[in-house]
């Protein structure tokens, strides 16, 4: 896993995938219980968490970050993905979920996204938690948009795959 990190660029993206990768201990993922969000406060007002439930499968929103909130306009925490309004960005982001659950690797993502009238470049990291080591029941990430003061100076290209 050490590949990814050398692909991630945004600094507080780059520190939130070693603070992930330091609480396995061991583990294939680590637990939500095992982070703590005092830890990663450089990084929280851009993290997402998300229940993955079962039967049917299905994504909830525990956590949409306040930086996240903030610049998509509105606060998803405690919905499902599938509410999400905008049709696009919910397929992506579903289509997202479900691939990290099959794939169970955790995936840097450098693309654009559409919020209202205006297109947004932003880079993510997307880290799979599991509260018995190993069934993945919760999904953490990270997204940085390339406006944001978190995300530094950087130049950038969105991913083909994305």
């Amino acid at each position: 896993m050490a590949l990814l990190l050398d692909t991630i660029e945004t600094p507080c993206l780059r520190q939130l995938y070693v603070y992930w990768d330091s609480r396995r201990e061991g583990r294939e993922f680590p637990a939500r219980r095992d982070l703590d969000p005092l830890e990663f406060r450089f990084a929280l007002g851009h993290v997402v968490l998300i229940d993955v439930l079962r039967d049917p499968q299905r994504f909830r929103f525990r956590l949409h970050g306040s930086e996240l909130s903030l610049r998509a306009g509105y606060d998803m925490t405690g919905k499902l993905v599938d509410d999400l309004p905008n049709p696009a960005n919910r397929a992506i982001l579903l289509k997202r979920c479900r691939s990290l659950v099959e794939t169970r690797r955790p995936t840097r993502v450098l693309d654009r996204r559409s919020l209202g009238k205006r297109l947004y470049g932003y880079e993510a990291v997307w880290l799979p938690l599991a509260g018995d080591g190993h069934a993945i029941d919760m999904l953490m990430g990270g997204i940085v948009y390339r406006d944001s003061r978190a995300a530094g100076p950087l130049d950038w290209q969105p991913d083909s795959a994305a």
